[in-house]
C-alpha cells in the first residue's frame, strides 16, 4: 500500500487540519445526549466566580479566602468570562465542549504526526470522540477539555517542531500551564523535562531552556498570586482529597480505578500504545521509520501515563473518570498510531487493515458502553439536579435567613443558588472538618459548630436522625436522587434536617 513519507506527511498541516476538525465535530454532536449534565462541582466554580464579582472574595463562602477550585485555571478563565455578565452555567458549558473540542482535535493531530499517516489521525479522534467519558464530560462545565488540550497539544507540537520555533515555544508555554490547570498535571512539565535532559550534549540547551523560562514565569506569577489571594499555593481539592487519609482507599485500589477508567473505554488503544509504543520507545519498534523527534514524544507520553497512576495510588485519591481522560487522550493517539504505522508495514490485507477493525470495536463498544450504562447514568443525574436539588436549593433561600448555615457534603449547586453560607462536610470550603472526616466523626463537628440547617447525602434515608436529634434538629424532608454515581446502581437519599428555630419559619 503505498503511503506518503513521513516527513513529508508530517509538514502538510492540511493532512491533519481536516481530520481534526472533523472529529472535533463529532465529538461535539456524540456528547448531545449528555448536554443538560451540570454536575455538582460546576457550581463550585460559580459561587466563587459570583463572590469574586461581587466584591465578596475568592472563596465559596464570602470573605473566606480558600482555594476550592479543582482547576485555577478553569477559575481564572470563568472569572474572566463572567465579567459583566455574571456567572452562567450555560456560558461554562460551552467553553467546555470547545475546548474539549480543542482537545480532541489535538489527539488527532498527535497521532497523525505520530505515525505520519492521516489514518491515524482519523482513528484516534474518532476513538476519542466516540469515547463514553467524552460524551459525559464534554458539555459539562468542568476543566476537563482545558486539561486535555493542555496536556494534548504541547506534544503534538513537539513531534515535528524545530526546537526554539514558534511552535517549540508555544509547547513550553502549554506545558507550563498544565499545573496550574489541574496540579497532576504537573506531570507533563516532569515528562518533558525528563525526555530533554538526556538530550542536551546532542541538541544543546535551546529547548530546555525555554521550558524552563516558562516553568518559571507561569509558574512564578502563579504561586505568587496564589499566596496574594489564598495565603496559600496547595489547594483545598488536594489537601482534602489527594493526601494521605483523606480516601479510605489503598494504593493497589487507586491504581486499578484509575487503569479501569482507560480500559473501560480504550483497552485496544491502551494495549497497543504500552507493547508497541513501548517497544518504539526503546528503539526497535514499529514507528522508527519516522522523523526524529518522535521518540521523544512517546517516552514523555509513557513517562506522563505510569506516573499519573502511580501518583494517584501513593495518594490514594478516589479517581473521578475525568481526572484520567488527559492521560487517555495521549495513549488513545499513541496506541492508533502505533497500529497504524504497523499496518502500513505489513502486506496481509487483514493486518493491514488492523487499525480500522480497531476503529470499529473501540466505537462498538463505546456506543454500548454509552447506550447501557454512561448516559442513562448522566441523564438520571442530570434530572435529579432540576428536580431535586435546585428546588431545595431554591426552597432554602425563600425560607432560611440570609445568615443561615446550611451543613452539606455537596456544596455548589445548594451553596450557589441559596447564596447562603455553608459548612461543607467534604472538607473543601471547610478544612477545619477534615480531622473529623478522616476518623469518620464529621457530626462531632457540627455539633461543635451549629448550622441552622443538615443535609445528609446516603445510600438511605435517615441514616443521620437519632444524631440530628441529639444536635437539636427535626426532620423535613427527604429527596430520593438517581445517578449521583455512575458506578452504583442504588439511589441516594438526601434528608433534610432543620435546627428548631429555624422549622417554622
Amino acid at each position: 500500500m503505498a503511503s506518503h513519507p513521513p516527513q513529508a506527511s508530517a509538514a502538510r498541516g492540511s493532512e491533519w487540519l481536516i481530520p481534526a476538525l472533523v472529529t472535533a465535530l463529532a465529538g461535539l454532536v456524540a456528547a448531545v445526549p449528555c448536554a443538560r449534565f451540570q454536575p455538582d462541582d460546576l457550581f463550585i466554580y460559580l459561587r466563587v466566580v459570583d463572590n469574586v464579582w461581587s466584591g465578596l472574595g475568592w472563596g465559596f463562602n464570602p470573605h473566606e479566602p480558600i482555594n476550592v477550585a479543582s482547576s485555577g485555571g478553569w477559575l481564572l478563565w470563568l472569572v474572566a468570562l463572567a465579567a459583566g455578565a455574571g456567572a452562567s452555567p450555560e456560558a461554562a458549558q460551552l467553553s467546555s465542549g470547545l475546548f474539549m473540542m480543542l482537545g480532541i482535535a489535538g489527539t488527532a493531530t498527535l497521532a497523525g504526526r505520530l505515525a505520519g499517516d492521516p489514518r491515524a489521525a482519523w482513528a484516534a479522534g474518532l476513538a476519542l470522540a466516540g469515547d463514553a467519558w467524552t460524551m459525559r464530560w464534554l458539555w459539562s462545565g468542568m476543566e476537563t477539555g482545558l486539561a486535555l488540550s493542555v496536556a494534548v497539544w504541547p506534544f503534538a507540537l513537539r513531534v515535528v517542531a524545530v526546537r526554539a520555533s514558534r511552535s517549540d515555544r508555544l509547547a513550553s508555554g502549554l506545558i507550563a500551564l498544565a499545573p496550574v490547570v489541574r496540579p497532576e498535571l504537573v506531570l507533563v512539565p516532569i515528562a518533558a523535562l525528563a525526555v530533554e535532559l538526556p538530550l542536551v550534549r546532542r541538541f544543546g540547551w535551546r529547548r530546555l531552556a525555554g521550558d524552563l523560562a516558562a516553568l518559571a514565569l507561569i509558574g512564578g506569577a502563579w504561586l505568587a498570586f496564589s499566596s496574594w489571594i489564598w495565603g496559600a499555593v496547595v489547594p483545598a481539592t488536594a489537601i482534602a482529597k489527594g493526601t494521605l487519609g483523606a480516601s479510605h482507599i489503598s494504593s493497589l485500589d487507586a491504581a486499578v480505578r484509575v487503569l479501569a477508567v482507560i480500559g473501560s473505554t480504550q483497552m485496544i488503544a491502551f494495549v497497543a500504545a504500552v507493547l508497541l509504543g513501548a517497544a518504539w520507545a526503546g528503539g526497535t519498534g514499529v514507528l522508527s521509520e519516522t522523523a526524529p523527534g518522535r521518540r521523544e514524544v512517546v517516552r514523555a507520553i509513557l513517562i506522563m501515563a505510569a506516573a499519573l497512576v502511580l501518583a494517584y495510588a501513593v495518594q490514594h485519591v478516589r479517581v473521578y473518570t475525568r481526572y484520567v481522560m488527559p492521560v487517555t487522550a495521549l495513549l488513545v493517539a499513541l496506541g492508533m498510531a502505533s497500529l497504524v504505522a504497523r499496518a502500513r508495514r505489513v502486506s496481509e490485507l487483514w493486518a493491514a487493515r488492523a487499525w480500522a477493525l480497531a476503529l470499529a470495536a473501540t466505537l462498538a463498544w463505546n456506543l454500548l458502553f454509552a447506550s447501557w450504562l454512561v448516559v442513562p447514568r448522566t441523564r438520571a443525574y442530570a434530572r435529579s439536579m432540576s428536580e431535586v436539588v435546585f428546588p431545595l436549593a431554591e426552597r432554602l433561600a425563600r425560607e432560611t435567613q440570609p445568615a443561615a448555615r446550611i451543613a452539606v457534603p455537596n456544596i455548589g449547586a445548594i451553596g450557589f443558588i441559596s447564596r447562603r453560607p455553608i459548612q461543607d462536610l467534604n472538607g473543601l470550603a471547610t478544612p477545619e472538618i477534615l480531622p473529623y472526616k478522616r476518623r469518620g466523626r464529621v457530626l462531632e463537628y457540627v455539633a461543635a459548630h451549629p448550622s441552622q440547617v443538615l443535609i445528609e447525602i446516603e445510600p438511605a434515608p435517615r441514616t443521620w436522625k437519632s444524631a440530628a436529634r441529639r444536635l437539636g434538629m427535626v426532620e423535613q424532608a427527604v429527596y430520593r436522587f438517581e445517578g449521583m454515581f455512575v458506578s452504583a446502581s442504588g439511589p441516594m437519599y438526601l434528608t433534610v434536617y432543620r435546627a428548631h428555630e429555624e422549622a417554622h419559619p
